[in-house]
C-alpha cells in the first residue's frame, strides 16, 4: 500500500518549488501522478489535508485519481474547496473524527467593462458545472441541490458529510457510544490543522519570483568551459521559467541548476540557490523583495483572520476563540461560527432531553387540563355580601 499525502494548498507543477523554497506545504498535480505511478496498481491511501486551491489543478489531480487502476481510500482530515474534488475521485472516502469539509463556487479576481466582468461570471459557472459533474457522480445529488450549497459555501462535520454523501464513514469506526477521550486522543495524533498562515501566492506573483531567478542567473558571468551549446540550454531554459504558461513537464531543480551533463572543466556544476546569493547578492535583491512581498501578503491575510474571529467574539466562547487564534488547530471566523453552532445545537437538543426527564419525574404529565368553555368562578357578589355583613355588624356594635 502506498501513501500519498496532499498538504497545504493545491497550485500547479510549475510554481510549486516556491513554496517547498519558503519551507510551506503544497501540493501539485506532478506529486500525485508520480506517486500513482510509483504505487502501479496497489492500494493507495490519500491523506487530505488541504484548504484547496487552483480549480484546474484540482481538475488534474481529480482526473488522475479517477483513471488509476487500484482501489483509492482518502483519509479525510480537511478538505476544502478544490481539495474536495480529490475526495471524491476516491474508491472511499474515510473521514477523521475531527474532520472539516467545504464546498463553495470557484471564484477569480478580474477587472474592466461589463462585458469583461460577464464574461467572467459566465466562465465561473462553466467552472463550477464541471465541480459539480463530480459532486454528483459522489453523491448521487440533484444538480440544483448541490449547487444551492456552493452558492452558500457549505461546511460540513463528518457527520454532515456523510449524510449527503460526501464521506462513506469513519477512519477510527463511528465516534458515538465510544469513550470521548480516546476519541479526541486519536483524532489529535492525526489531525494537522491547516496552517492559515500559508497563503496561496497568486500564479503571476509566483511566476515573478521564478523570473527574477531566472534574471539572476543570466546575471551570472561566463565561465571558461562553458560551450555555445550549454550557453544556449541555458537560455533556452531560463526562457522557459519566464513564460507565463510553462510545460507542466519542467521540474523545479532545473529552474534554479545549471544543468550538469555538459559542464566543461571548472565549471561550477550544480550550484544552489543559497551558493548563488552569496556569490551575488546585487542578483538576489529582486528575489529577496517579492518574497517578503509574498511573506507580507500572507502576514494581511492573517490580521484579516484575527480582525474576523474578533468580530464573532460575542457569540462564542473566549476559551474556543482564544484556541481558533492561536492554538495548535488554528481555524477562520466561518469554521469557528459553525462549530460552535454544532456545539450550541448539541447543548440544546441535551437540555430539552433534560427537561422533558425532569418533567416526567415530577409527574406533571399526571395533572388533568381545564375543560375549554369552563370559566374562572365570578367571586365579586361574595366580596360584597361580606362587606355587607361586616357594615351591618358595626352598626349594630355602635
Amino acid at each position: 500500500m502506498v501513501k500519498i499525502e496532499v498538504k497545504g494548498p493545491i497550485v500547479s507543477n510549475d510554481t510549486v518549488w516556491v513554496y517547498h523554497f519558503l519551507g510551506w506545504d503544497a501540493c501539485c498535480p506532478k506529486d500525485i501522478s508520480e506517486k500513482l505511478a510509483e504505487a502501479a496498481g496497489d492500494d493507495v491511501v490519500l491523506e487530505i489535508n488541504s484548504p484547496g486551491g487552483i480549480c484546474s489543478c484540482g481538475y488534474e489531480m481529480y482526473t488522475a485519481l479517477m483513471a488509476y487502476g487500484g482501489k483509492v481510500t482518502a483519509h479525510v482530515i480537511t478538505a476544502a474547496s478544490a481539495a474536495s474534488l480529490l475526495v471524491c475521485a476516491a474508491d472511499e472516502a474515510l473521514a477523521s473524527d475531527t474532520c472539516i469539509f467545504m464546498i463553495h463556487n470557484t471564484r477569480t479576481e478580474a477587472s474592466g467593462d461589463y462585458r469583461k466582468m460577464q464574461g467572467c461570471a459566465d466562465l465561473l459557472k462553466e467552472y463550477n458545472e464541471g465541480i459539480i459533474n463530480a459532486y454528483v457522480r459522489k453523491t448521487g445529488k440533484p444538480r440544483e441541490e448541490l449547487q444551492e450549497m456552493m452558492d452558500k459555501e457549505t461546511y460540513m462535520s463528518p457527520k454532515t458529510a456523510i449524510e449527503h454523501g460526501f464521506i462513506d464513514g469513519y477512519i477510527f469506526g463511528e465516534p458515538e457510544g465510544r469513550d470521548s477521550g480516546s476519541a479526541e486522543a486519536q483524532g489529535s495524533t492525526l489531525l494537522q490543522a491547516v496552517n492559515t498562515e500559508v497563503p496561496v501566492i497568486a500564479e503571476d506573483r509566483a511566476k515573478e519570483i521564478m523570473a527574477a531567478l531566472a534574471l539572476m542567473r543570466r546575471n551570472l558571468p561566463d565561465t571558461a568551459g562553458s560551450t555555445s551549446g550549454q550557453q544556449g540550454k541555458e537560455e533556452a531554459q531560463d526562457a522557459a521559467i519566464c513564460q507565463k504558461e510553462q510545460d507542466n513537464s519542467i521540474h523545479a531543480d532545473s529552474e534554479i541548476k545549471s544543468t550538469a551533463g555538459d559542464a566543461g572543466e571548472g565549471e561550477k556544476k550544480n550550484m544552489t540557490l543559497e551558493e548563488i546569493l552569496a556569490e551575488h547578492p546585487e542578483a538576489g535583491d529582486e528575489v529577496k523583495s517579492l518574497l517578503e512581498e509574498a511573506k507580507k501578503e500572507g502576514a494581511e491575510g492573517e490580521r484579516g483572520r484575527l480582525q474576523e474571529l474578533d468580530a464573532i467574539s460575542a457569540s462564542v466562547g473566549a476559551s474556543a476563540l482564544n484556541e481558533a487564534k492561536y492554538g495548535e488547530n488554528r481555524m477562520d471566523a466561518k469554521e469557528l461560527a459553525y462549530r460552535s453552532l454544532v456545539e450550541d445545537g448539541k447543548k440544546a437538543e441535551n437540555y430539552m432531553k433534560n427537561a422533558m426527564k425532569d418533567s416526567e419525574d415530577s409527574g406533571a404529565g399526571d395533572v388533568g387540563a381545564g375543560c375549554a368553555d369552563e370559566q374562572p368562578a365570578d367571586e365579586s357578589d361574595d366580596m360584597a355580601s361580606y362587606v355587607n355583613a361586616r357594615k351591618g355588624e358595626r352598626k349594630a356594635c355602635s
